[in-house]
């Protein structure tokens, strides 16, 4: 034994005496030294990269035959033997010129790393990489997964014991049941992906099962968000406030600061391994490596971590993309990874992980006429009817142990509660009626096979409290149903009773929507209630009886989409209006408001007035699911027409006007600058033969400190305003999603965020006119794993023609909205 460990040794020793070195220069045709050429060795696939001085060296612990491949940027790849014998050897390589000519790189902060010059040409490149596929087909799975680690008490269990007193076996296999439910969360998806230049997209969505609480996964939705980097800007809608600079934008260099960590043989194809450094840490800026292919200088991989400060709703969120070749110089996406994280406080973090795994291409595919269109996807209803079997075929990437324990587990729960004996059980227990429901939920009474709903208030929210006449006590009840067509069915009512004028009002409301898909509704409504008669002015002004009128009114209404985008809204509303006056209606507000203005006095009177509205989205993009659709928006404004006619001698009615309204509204995104929004509207009464002051055009009087929405509101303005001629409004808000910080940097780690806006007013027959500007910052707050609060803080400067300048200052509260993924304004 101990003979053969010394032939052994002797032998490495042997082995590692041969180990030689091959050096040289690499030089072009004029003599000229080519620096930071590659050298790879074919066999052991891997090499070096010539100095300054186009000087070489590597070492070979083997001797033999190798083969040198040797390329470099402006220069034909060139190919040559050597033979490793027992001593150094000196090879000189030589590259010819290509005919290509390079741009001169102009880096000043590392002008020699040569990872700009290869950046430099896929930028070269990339207008073709951008149209080298006019279209294709391909499959994608999807597989979205969200783990929740939930810091548990180092306190051993409890050991649970059967009724005998015996410990049961079955305990902690319970346990660790219910722990794999509470804490992933998975979604499976399988779709056809179409494309066609120059952004047309459309899926076909084939499959698609949920296993627990989704609303945290991230699933991208392929014609609302693209992460193609040979685009100057890539969207990040739904992740980021704002787009991210891509490393090959024309303009990266201005951006990023490029590092190349290594030059790989994969596969027979030379790799370039580069490290992107942003130059600023901004909101527009990723951070990371990107892999670039030698020859055809297209993207081979990519791995980038977004900046954290302009994420949505993460902590954290990574990007990886690995490309495949399909033909001599196409390389397409064949999987993408999204991991993000998110925490809530320091006992609940959430880990999600998305993989898209690309299957089945189909190059140039030739597509019928008017295939694309405004429709982006497609969900058919088998997609949500798929067993095992079929996502057992139809998985491109393994679910994990722990994945597949949780389908099995989730797929017998499901059989189980699907049930009708265990639907009956559930709906049983739901209908008992408890104390504590009396007292504060409210009841409820299921019948789960009509799927209907009736609810009835609890004894807490018998007590209201009105401005008028202070308090009011009565019931509160709703009934709901849903149909297998998707259409829905929802009546509730109200009935109370005042304690200072002994008077009792209620109102009651029947609503139907008989056309899921386009939103098709119709309701019935009536009652007698206080009615405000600007509902929208300022707070203070709605808690003051003056704004109050008693009202007796019935209405009917009807809204449907006719075609894409195009809405129309009818609505008839028959009222007596009567003042208050003769009515009771003191309460504690009267101090708190301030209220002295005096109730508003009149002969009662009918009204019948017909209103109609047209809206129009052109481009609106939408989602079709089996019984509905989901819309998206659109990148062209809004346009929308109102017609309201106060009716004469119909009913009774002593009214006689007609009011015309134009509306306009878009958002619009600029890139790295931010996101703006504008609304602009003009009116005129064109008939006021009997315009009661009710109907009058209103405009709201500004709160005190707080922030209402610029977007339909001013700031400053110091009175409630009426006309019944000519006015046009303009309101615009502008966020630079940390465009402006970003340029500061102590002030860029406060993650506040800038924003500007302003607002006209103008009524020509009146001769006045009033504008405002704004400046603000706001700043998000977590307030929960994906609920977050945006602070804002503002100054007003405004004025008008009859008054001096004025500023004030503002603050804003708002919680992001889960379902629009967006904020209020």
């Amino acid at each position: 034994m101990k003979r053969i460990l010394l032939s052994l040794a002797l032998l490495c020793a042997t082995l590692a005496a041969t180990a030689q070195t091959v050096s040289g220069r690499v030089s072009n045709e004029n003599g000229e030294a080519v620096p930071y050429a590659n050298i790879f060795v074919q066999e052991l696939a891997t090499g070096t990269i010539s100095d300054d001085d186009g000087n070489y060296t590597f070492s070979f612990d083997i001797e033999g035959s190798y083969r040198l491949i040797i390329s470099s940027l402006g220069y034909e790849t060139n190919k040559t033997t050597v033979i490793v014998g027992a001593e150094d050897i000196v090879v000189d390589l030589n590259l010819l010129s290509s005919n290509v000519q390079l741009e001169e790189i102009t880096v000043r902060a590392n002008a020699k790393d040569p990872a700009y010059g290869i950046m430099r040409k896929v930028v070269q490149n990339k207008a073709r990489h951008l149209r080298a596929a006019d279209s294709y087909r391909t499959q994608i799975y999807v597989k979205a997964t969200e783990e929740i680690d939930r810091k548990k008490s180092t306190k051993k269990p409890d050991v649970e014991v059967t009724d005998t007193g015996v410990p049961d076996p079955f305990a902690a296999e319970e346990r660790a049941k219910k722990e794999l439910l509470s804490s992933l969360n998975l979604l499976e998806m399988n779709l056809t992906l179409n494309f066609q230049q120059p952004r047309s997209y459309k899926e076909e969505r084939t499959g698609l099962e949920k296993y627990g609480d989704t609303r945290g996964l991230f699933v991208p939705n392929f014609g609302e968000t693209d992460f193609n980097f040979y685009r100057n800007m890539v969207s990040l809608k739904g992740i980021a406030d704002a787009p991210v600079i891509s490393p090959f934008s024309n303009t990266a260099i201005l951006s990023y600061k490029f590092e190349l960590l290594s030059t790989d043989l994969v596969g027979g194809q030379i790799v370039y391994k580069i490290k992107v450094i942003p130059r600023k840490e901004g909101n527009s800026t990723a951070a990371g490596v990107v892999e670039v292919n030698q020859g055809s200088w297209t993207i081979n991989s990519i791995d980038l971590r977004f900046s954290k400060y302009a994420l949505k709703f993460f902590d954290d969120f990574r990007l990886r993309q690995t490309y495949a070749p399909v033909g001599d110089s196409l390389w397409i996406v064949r999987e993408q990874e999204f991991d993000y994280s998110a925490k809530q406080g320091k006992k609940l973090s959430f880990k999600g992980k998305t993989t898209l795994s690309y299957t089945n291409y189909e190059h140039n595919y030739t597509f019928p006429p008017k295939f694309f269109g405004n429709e982006i996807a497609v969900t058919t209803r088998e997609a949500y009817e798929r067993d095992s079997s079929y996502w057992k075929g139809n998985r491109t990437v393994a679910l994990t142990r722990k994945e597949a324990e949780l389908v099995q587990l989730r797929d017998s729960i499901e059989a189980v509660t699907n049930s009708e004996v265990y639907q009956d059980s559930i709906q049983e227990q739901y209908n008992k009626v408890k104390l504590l429901e009396v007292a504060w939920d409210g009841v409820g009474f299921r019948n789960n096979a009509k799927k209907q709903h009736l609810y009835l208030g609890p004894l807490a929210s018998l007590i209201d409290f009105s401005p008028v006449g202070g308090w009011r006590i009565g019931p509160y009840a709703s009934y709901q149903r849903r149909y297998a067509s998707g259409t829905m069915l929802n009546a509730s009512g109200t009935l109370n009773y005042g304690f200072e004028n002994q008077d009792v009002q209620g109102d009651a409301h029947l609503w139907y929507r008989y056309d899921a898909f386009k939103l098709g509704d119709v309701s019935i409504s009536g009652g007698r209630s206080f009615e405000s008669i600007n509902q929208y002015d300022a707070y203070l002004n709605q808690l003051r009886p003056s704004n109050y009128i008693l009202q007796d009114a019935a209405r009917i209404s009807n809204k449907i989409e006719l075609v894409n985008g195009l809405f129309v809204f009818n609505e008839l509303d028959l009222s007596r209006r009567q003042p208050l006056t003769g009515l009771d209606t003191d309460s504690f507000l009267e101090d708190v408001v301030g209220d002295r203005d005096e109730l508003l006095d009149f002969e009662a009177y009918e009204a019948l007035i017909a209103t109609t509205v047209l809206s129009y989205t052109p481009g609106l993009k939408y989602l079709r699911e089996p019984d509905r659709k989901i819309r998206l928006g659109s990148k062209w404004p809004t346009f929308s027409f109102m017609h309201k006619k106060g009716i004469d001698g119909a009913l009774g009615s002593d009214i006689d006007f007609d009011y015309l309204r134009f509306f306009i509204d878009q958002n619009i995104i600029l890139g790295a600058l931010g996101t703006t929004h504008y609304e602009a509207r003009v009116g005129k009464f064109i008939n006021t033969n009997d315009l009661r002051f009710v109907d009058f055009k209103r405009f709201r009087e500004s709160d005190p400190l707080l922030m209402s929405d610029p977007t339909n509101s001013f700031q400053s303005l110091d009175t409630s305003l009426t006309t019944s001629n000519l006015y046009l409004e303009y309101h615009h808000i502008h966020h630079f999603n940390g465009a402006l910080i970003n340029n500061v940097p102590l002030l860029k780690k406060t993650r506040i965020k800038t924003v500007v806006g302003g607002g006209l007013l103008y009524l020509p027959k009146e001769n006045f006119r009033y504008q405002e500007l704004f400046v603000g910052v706001e700043r998000v707050f977590k307030v929960g794993a994906r609920r977050r609060l945006r602070l804002g803080a503002y100054g007003v400067l405004a004025d008008a023609n009859n008054a001096a300048p004025t500023t004030s200052f503002k603050v804003s509260f708002d919680l992001i909205d889960l379902w629009k993924r967006d904020w209020s304004f």
